[in-house]
């Protein structure tokens, strides 16, 4: 059942030897975006979610999460690697009881249960293997996958790791899946928004 997860005390906001600046901008202290930027592309999410279970990948500080539910989501969880921003996620949440955060790794994290909605914003290209991810998503949702992606020349194929010379075709996975891509969208940055939909 959903609901509140237990914090993990070790957990911090370093990655290997890299400080990690917060995601969003939350009250007065600095991130890399807004939520307002964060926000651009996904109106159609925004009108999917109400009434809906949805999986947020990679949710940072939870702000987009927190809309999800404020516009009528059934039930959202979070998912983040960052002890402190799964932290700042349960503040910003403050009493809504429509939504949960927990702190797991994407690389190897498993969803206990399937999900309407699933999106992952900006967070495939940053895991060690975007399709074995993407192939856990595409089991894990019933309805649509949203994901954000860097802009490129094709943004469904992404780069390869250092050290690897075959790029990640994530857009296969999700057509051998029985996925299509519906609608694509460019956000504030010229990153692609993509909405997936059962083919």
């Amino acid at each position: 059942s959903a609901g509140r997860q237990p914090m993990d005390p070790t957990g911090d906001r370093r990655r290997g030897d890299v400080e990690m600046k917060p995601w969003f901008t939350v009250g007065n202290v600095p991130g890399d975006r807004t939520l307002a930027q964060q926000m651009v592309g996904l109106g159609r999410l925004m009108k999917a979610v109400p009434g809906k279970t949805v999986l947020d990948c990679g949710c940072a500080q939870g702000l987009i999460s927190i809309e999800m539910a404020r516009a009528g989501a059934k039930y959202v969880h979070g998912v983040e690697i960052l002890q402190p921003f799964v932290d700042t996620a349960w503040q910003q949440a403050g009493e809504m009881e429509n939504i949960g955060f927990e702190r797991g790794d994407m690389n190897v994290w498993q969803a206990p249960w399937q999900f309407d909605v699933v999106t992952a914003l900006a967070i495939l290209q940053k895991l060690r293997d975007p399709c074995a991810v993407a192939s856990m998503l595409a089991d894990t949702a019933r309805e649509m996958i949203v994901i954000r992606t860097p802009p490129g020349k094709d943004p469904w194929t992404l780069p390869p790791e250092r050290g690897r010379t075959v790029p990640h075709n994530i857009g296969a996975v999700l057509r051998g899946r029985g996925w299509k891509l519906s609608e694509q969208l460019a956000g504030t940055f010229g990153e692609v928004i993509g909405y997936w939909e059962r083919a």
